[in-house]
């Protein structure tokens, strides 16, 4: 894991940002996004609608990629597709899991199952001008917020899932909406609201969102549908695949990958929410479920049916902090980190 702080205005934000991964690290970051590649037409039209997007509704997301391709000396066509790419490929299989209650509040927990991309990412403190100071987590070179937490108590965490059929690409790339949400939103309500002014463009996402005050929610979102999911038991938790009748059109494909995320979603239901009596809820439950690592809804997953735990975060809402597991987290320790 890389780390990084940026303050100030976003574009010199950006600068910063570029300064302090230009060269061979954002190099990496390049070539895992695919970066001179040839890319269908259909590809790059889409591509500069979600940058049209950018700056008609969150202009100061571009802003801070313009000065990343600053910082970094690389063109700004370079510095778009690295926020944009993972709008056009599969990326990744994480999983949510948070509780409302515990020993110590509110918390959340998410997974990075991914492939080789492990070198370049970063853990980013960012101190804006305006908006609520938050931790995120991102690519070397992109503006990508997957998770995070701010200064409000606001914990996200999101999984990844499959982009709904007829979607206008003059929307939100789906790996940047969270920025806003760690920006402006105070509580999951707030979130949810935010959330439903947007549209994304590309794949879609399960985020599990969880205030302060122990509101948690996991909320499926694609293309111009949302639909909310409301804990259960003070748990929420998601993984790959949609759960509700907005998203029953979607196909779920025979896959290791579909496979994994229906066991993972079903061991922690199992576990923590069918459970009869119910386990207690606390902050170490949490981190024992991110390095639970047998049987086929393990979380920690190295290399099972192709999936890698590379990373793990847990977050406790009114610490402000989050624990990271650099490695998989059933053999590396948790570290913590405040906003």
């Amino acid at each position: 894991m890389l780390y990084l702080t940026t303050e100030g205005p976003d574009r010199e934000r950006g600068r910063q940002h570029g300064r302090a991964f230009g060269g061979e690290v954002i190099a990496r970051s390049l070539e895992h996004a695919r970066w001179g590649e040839a890319r269908p037409p259909e590809q790059r039209d889409a591509a500069e609608a979600m940058w049209a997007w950018l700056e008609d509704h969150q202009r100061w997301l571009a802003e801070e990629i313009r000065g990343i391709a600053e910082g970094a000396d690389i063109p700004l066509e370079a510095a778009r597709h690295l926020s944009c790419c993972s709008a056009i490929w599969q990326f990744g299989e994480c999983t949510t899991l948070g509780f409302c209650e515990s020993d110590r509040g509110p918390v959340l927990a998410k997974t990075f199952d991914i492939g080789d991309q492990r070198d370049v990412y970063v853990l980013h403190r960012v101190i804006p001008q305006s908006g609520y100071r938050h931790l995120r987590i991102n690519w070397a070179g992109n503006a990508w917020a997957p998770t995070g937490i701010n200064e409000a108590g606001l914990a996200v965490g999101g999984s990844s899932t499959p982009a709904v059929p007829d979607q206008d690409a003059y929307a939100m790339p789906f790996h940047m909406t969270l920025n806003p949400v760690l920006r402006e939103c105070a509580t999951t309500s707030d979130a949810i609201a935010l959330l439903e002014a947007m549209n994304l463009a590309g794949r879609g996402h399960n985020y599990g969102i969880l205030d302060e005050h122990g509101d948690g929610a996991v909320v499926e979102k694609a293309g111009d549908r949302q639909a909310v999911v409301r804990a259960e038991r003070d748990v929420i938790c998601g993984t790959n695949h949609y759960t509700t009748e907005p998203f029953a059109d979607i196909p779920r494909p025979e896959s290791d990958a579909t496979k994994s995320s229906l066991a993972r979603l079903a061991w922690m239901r199992e576990t923590f929410i069918e459970a009869d009596p119910q386990p207690e809820l606390t902050f170490q439950a949490l981190i024992g479920a991110l390095r639970h690592d047998e049987g086929d809804g393990r979380l920690c997953r190295r290399g099972f049916l192709g999936g890698h735990t590379h990373y793990a975060m847990a977050y406790v809402c009114r610490e402000r902090a989050m624990w990271v597991a650099d490695g998989y987290p059933c053999d590396n320790p948790f570290v913590k980190h405040t906003v």
